[in-house]
């Protein structure tokens, strides 16, 4: 079985965050390795650019571009305001998770976000994020992370500055087959979201 290192969130923590949570972000995919994922999530209140309550349905590939960087790129439909998003996250987990430390790394973030009731919205973002990995006796494997995405968001020709708190954990009890939780907290013109997702590495 191969070693896998929790990611962004990602910050990471996409996917947002504002709406693209960190999910696969703090989950490293080894070098020249993949995995993908499907993500629901639930925005549960707003307070940021052309924002809105919703469910989103995000499609993510992750692809292990050197020992110790991952790009993953996603896409989905969304209900409410957001109904269409795209975008790309590079991460670089320069402190590795191992036995005596807690693994930390960056990610970067790009979104498009085809709003109903205007243009689009543009979201970049960095992502620091910290995290460490536990076994249980079971063979159940666990890894929280923590991350704090901030960044800008562009609508209509206006700008603002955007900040979240994102915690959540990464359950694998086989081999390919890993599950995710996370709640992203608003602490400034960001949007609170809740969302699970389910991956699966080569």
């Amino acid at each position: 079985m191969k070693k896998h290192w929790l990611l962004p969130l990602s910050l990471l923590l996409l996917p947002s965050l504002s709406s693209a949570s960190v999910f696969t972000i703090p989950q490293f995919v080894e070098y020249k390795s993949w995995a993908v994922g499907l993500e629901p999530e639930a925005t549960l209140s707003t307070s940021s650019l052309g924002s809105g309550q919703g469910v989103a349905f995000n499609a993510k590939f992750t692809y292990g571009i050197s020992p110790l960087s991952n790009l993953q790129i996603g896409v989905g439909p969304g209900s409410g305001n957001k109904t269409f998003r795209f975008g790309g996250t590079y991460s670089f987990d320069f402190i590795p998770d191992l036995s005596g430390q807690i693994g930390a790394g960056l990610a970067a973030q790009a979104y498009y976000f085809n709003l109903r009731d205007r243009s689009g919205k543009t979201e970049i973002q960095a992502y620091p994020y910290v995290h460490k990995r536990f076994s249980t006796s079971s063979g159940l494997e666990f890894d929280p992370f923590l991350a704090m995405p901030y960044g800008m968001e562009f609508v209509d020709g206006k700008h603002q500055a955007v900040w979240q708190l994102a915690v959540g954990s990464y359950f694998q009890s086989s081999e390919h087959i890993g599950l995710n939780t996370e709640l992203g907290l608003s602490l400034k013109n960001a949007d609170t979201y809740l969302a699970f997702g389910i991956s699966y590495r080569d």
